[in-house]
Order: structure tokens, then sequence, then C-alpha cells
């Protein structure tokens, strides 16, 4: 008698066990990785969004700042954390007071001007005034101040505990503002 034929395997004969548990094992990392992936991309063009947000803001606040310092006739109050300046409203000389003024409570710094109020950039985590005479010395006189420096830091939160913070520093001379030496 001959050898008998090993038994043939049916074609259409489903997965092993095995089989089954090694493709899901693959397909679990995969999707690990696929997963971790779309995270760190969402996390980045979320930080690249907060980013490009706090720049505008900012650049848009230096831009009014700049131009109502260089305007302003005389500087009536001035803190840490508010400045109000005299800026010419038409060419006969007409003033309007303009107000510079962080509310810590909200976290946000306000312009006021002719009894509205627009919030500039909100965020803020520290902001701060300081005051210099011509010399560029620190001054707590209405009379010497010559020139004003902003310093502020905005920090927004990302998903899962990341943050972004941008910081800036302007220094700003009075031009029209007389000053006593």
């Amino acid at each position: 008698m001959g050898l008998a034929a090993p038994p043939r395997r049916d074609s259409r004969a489903g997965l092993s066990l095995v089989e089954v548990l090694v493709a899901t094992t693959l397909l679990g990392i995969l999707m690990t990785a696929v997963m971790s992936s779309f995270v760190f991309m969402l996390r980045g063009q979320t930080s690249l969004t907060n980013y490009a947000s706090m720049n505008s803001d900012s650049r848009a606040l230096l831009e009014l700042l700049s131009r109502d310092a260089k305007s302003a006739t005389a500087v009536t109050n001035f803190t840490t954390t508010s400045l109000t300046l005299s800026v010419p409203q038409n060419t006969s000389g007409t003033t309007q007071d303009v107000t510079y003024e962080y509310d810590a409570a909200a976290k946000s710094l306000v312009r006021e001007t002719g009894g509205t109020s627009t919030t500039l950039v909100s965020s803020v985590d520290s902001f701060s005034f300081r005051y210099f005479n011509s010399n560029n010395a620190t001054t707590t006189s209405l009379a010497e101040l010559k020139q004003v420096q902003l310093s502020l830091r905005i920090v927004r939160s990302i998903a899962f505990a990341y943050s972004s913070q941008y910081v800036i520093s302007a220094q700003y001379t009075l031009r029209a503002k007389p000053t006593a030496h």
C-alpha cells in the first residue's frame, strides 16, 4: 500500500485565530501611529493659528498706540496699567482723551475714546507701561514725561495643556508733547 496524501485544505476556509490576532495587532499599531500624527498636526495648526492671531492683535495695538503717542499734545494721567493721552482730532486743535488700560480681571487691553471702549488684545498674561523723560531716565512727573514703553505677554492655550506665548515691547516718543527739563 502507498502513502496516503495529506488532507487538502479547503481554499474557502477562514483565517486561523493566530492570523486574526496578528492582523488586529498590526492594525492597532497602524491606527495609533495615524492618530498620533493627526493630534500632532492639530496641535501645530492650533499653535500657528494662535501665533497669527496674537501677532495681528498686537500689530493693531502697536499701530494705534504709535499714532496716538506721536500726535499726543499732553498726557493727562498715567499709571503702570493705564495711559491717557490728549490727541488732536482735527486741524483746528480740538483734542480728545484716549485711554489705554489693562483690565487684569478680563486679561485684556482696552482703548477708550469718546465713551467707546474697544478691546485691542485679549488673553494678556502680563502688562505694564513704563515712563521716561527726554534723557531716557524713569520719571513719575507729567511735566517731564517724553517716552512711553509698553510691555505685554499674551498666552493662549492649545488643546492638551500646551500654550502659545507672544511677548512684545515697544517704546514711543511723545513728539508733539512739550516737556519741562
